[in-house]
């Protein structure tokens, strides 16, 4: 028989008994594997694709997606008939039993003409067009990269070291280290603007120079009854806490400038794009490692001390820019030798694996837990435990992280 081409058959164990038989006897050269083993494969791409429909939409586009793209693509399913639904959705075409030789080669071959007939009706402007799209994206991922600190502050007796590694070509999540009040605290912020893409982007670098604007100028802070505290006050119910708190003076009113200020200006000018970012913006005196901070509806960063032992950073305040004459407080910690703060966007916990399962807290928590020696190599750790989990999953969310650690008596 004549042969028509390679066909890739990705199915579940024990599920598609027979089909591969009868595909070979249609006239394809079929290889069967399993979807894990299909996203972990840097093989060439076959002439068309079968998949077994329990794999979700997100899955079989991430199948085709890391195949090359433009792929002749069917589901099939011997359970079920509900599973194709999903897929049907998408236009994508499904067989169901029983799976005969001549109809299961005029499927495929029919999926294959679909596919030669949409790549050449793209025309030459299309192309143009879409090469520009890509490099406009690149030019904009480019930009937003400038915003990223180079180098991070280092100061004696510390350790600063990031990760940044977007979904898409552009990013909403960014993170910042710098001196403040003439040298004497370093400031760092990891930040997350909801949403994705492009949008989340451009507010991203307005944030970002915002923050970093406030945070670096003492002006006068007379609005700042209306937006900051720091008295201790509750930002949910706006009453004031039993407990007086005294904070330290320098670096406080930036502080709270940065935070409270960037809200301010983004519920004055943008409430109705919606756009607003959860942030922790943490201060530290390198001297003594007293911590200042404001959490604006971020995940809790973790202060993993020397003896493992764990204390959470919950939020202090709303997320920056979602709700008008809010205020924030400022919360208080200590980083004692040894000690190391992770801070993380929700792309660490929220990461899929190709069952969609999430990573979540625990796994992150347990990375976290054992010993640490830089704050590069527990954000190694943390990466490596990402990759290992998510595999070939199709990347979701933008991941940030961020580590400070205090180092250990006798180190520099």
């Amino acid at each position: 028989m004549e042969e028509l081409g390679s066909l890739l058959l990705v199915r579940e164990p024990g599920a598609l008994t027979g089909m591969a038989d009868a595909l070979t006897a249609a006239g394809y050269a079929v290889t069967s594997s399993l979807l894990a083993d299909v996203l972990a494969d840097r093989a060439g791409a076959p002439d068309a694709v079968v998949l077994d429909a329990v794999c979700t939409p997100a899955q079989r586009a991430g199948v085709i997606e890391h195949l090359g793209g433009a792929l002749p693509v069917l589901v099939a399913t011997d359970g079920d008939p509900a599973l194709v639904e999903p897929h049907l959705s998408a236009g994508v075409d499904a067989v169901l039993p029983p799976f005969l030789p001549p109809l299961l080669r005029a499927r495929v071959e029919s999926a294959r003409e679909l596919v030669r007939l949409t790549t050449g009706s793209t025309t030459s402007a299309q192309a143009a067009e879409q090469a520009r799209i890509e490099k406009e994206l690149q030019i904009g991922r480019d930009i937003q990269e400038g915003f990223l600190p180079r180098t991070l502050p280092q100061p004696a007796g510390w350790d600063i070291a990031a990760r940044f590694r977007p979904a898409r070509e552009v990013a909403g999540d960014f993170y910042d280290a710098f001196e403040m009040v003439n040298g004497r605290r370093v400031g760092f912020v990891v930040a997350d603007v909801c949403d994705k893409g492009v949008g989340a982007a451009l507010f991203m670098a307005l944030i970002r120079t915002l923050v970093r604007s406030g945070a670096q100028q003492n002006v006068s802070m007379g609005w700042m009854d209306e937006a900051g505290d720091r008295s201790g006050r509750d930002w949910l119910s706006g009453e004031a806490s039993t407990r007086k708190r005294a904070l330290p003076s320098i670096g406080t009113g930036p502080l709270l400038n940065a935070v409270a200020g960037a809200s301010k200006y983004m519920t004055d000018n943008h409430l109705e794009q919606g756009y607003f970012a959860t942030m922790f913006f943490g201060m530290i005196d390198p001297k003594d490692g007293a911590l200042l901070y404001v959490n604006g509806g971020h995940n809790p960063p973790a202060i993993v001390r020397g003896d493992g032992t764990r204390q959470d950073l919950p939020p202090t305040g709303p997320a920056v820019g979602m709700l008008p004459g809010v205020q924030f407080r400022i919360g208080e910690a200590k980083l004692e030798r040894g000690d190391t703060l992770f801070a993380y966007t929700d792309g660490v916990p929220e990461a899929k694996d190709e069952d969609g399962r999430f990573f979540g807290e625990a796994r992150m928590y347990a990375l976290l837990e054992q010993p640490v020696e830089t704050s590069a190599g527990l954000l190694d750790r943390v990466d490596a435990g990402l990759h290992a989990f998510v595999r070939g999953a199709v990347p979701f969310d933008d991941i940030t992280m961020m580590a400070v650690r205090r180092l250990p008596a006798g180190e520099t």
